[in-house]
Formats: C-alpha cells, structure tokens, sequence
C-alpha cells in the first residue's frame, strides 16, 4: 500500500466532516475499510510506530469531528421537534380574579419563529 493512501484518505475524511459532505463520506467509508486492511495484512506495519501514530491520531480526530457532527444534527433535530410544538397556553386573571386565556383559542395553530 502506498505509504500515504491512508493518512490523505483521513484528511479527506476530516474535511468532508467539516464540509458535512454526507455523499463524500459514504464513498470513503468503504475505501477506509478496504486501506485498513492492507495495512494489517502488511508485513511489518507494526514496525512503523511513528506512521501509526500519526493515522492514530488523524482517526481519533475524525473521530471527534464525527461526535460534534453527530450532536449538531440531534440538536437541529431537537430545535424542529421543539418548533413543531405547539405553543404553551398563555393566561391571566381578569378584575374578578378569574383565569382567562390570552391569545389561541382550544384547537387553533400556533406559529412561532
């Protein structure tokens, strides 16, 4: 295997991370898998302790870049659920002290930015 397939692979994954290239990241998925297993079948790749520090280390980074993906879009799917809510009632007491609704009325749409 070439000897930077995997470390440029890695970087283009960070970047199409960065990019939240979904696309991209399929395709690199599988060329990813296909490259680590070269590498383990390689003899003596193990040796190189100063390249497997470095793909370590562009993974663990993939790696975060991957969690920070993968909480932007729960929270983004949260914010839409939030928004598809309806609003809470508003109400308020009028001079007598009795309860009064403020705004929607039971069963009407409420809109809100």
């Amino acid at each position: 295997m070439e000897n930077d397939a995997l470390e440029d692979l890695l970087m283009r994954e960070s970047e199409a991370l960065r990019r939240a290239d979904f696309a991209a990241l399929t395709v690199i998925v599988d060329e990813k898998e296909r490259l680590v297993a070269e590498l383990s079948a390689e003899p003596g790749a193990d040796a190189d302790t100063d390249r497997l520090a470095r793909l370590r280390a562009l993974a663990e980074r993939n790696a975060e870049l991957l969690d920070a993906v993968r909480r932007g879009i729960d929270s983004a799917a949260e914010a839409l659920r939030r928004a598809r809510e309806p609003a809470p009632p508003l109400s308020t007491y009028d001079q007598s002290g009795q309860c009064s609704p403020i705004g929607a009325t039971q069963g009407s749409l409420t809109r809100r930015a």
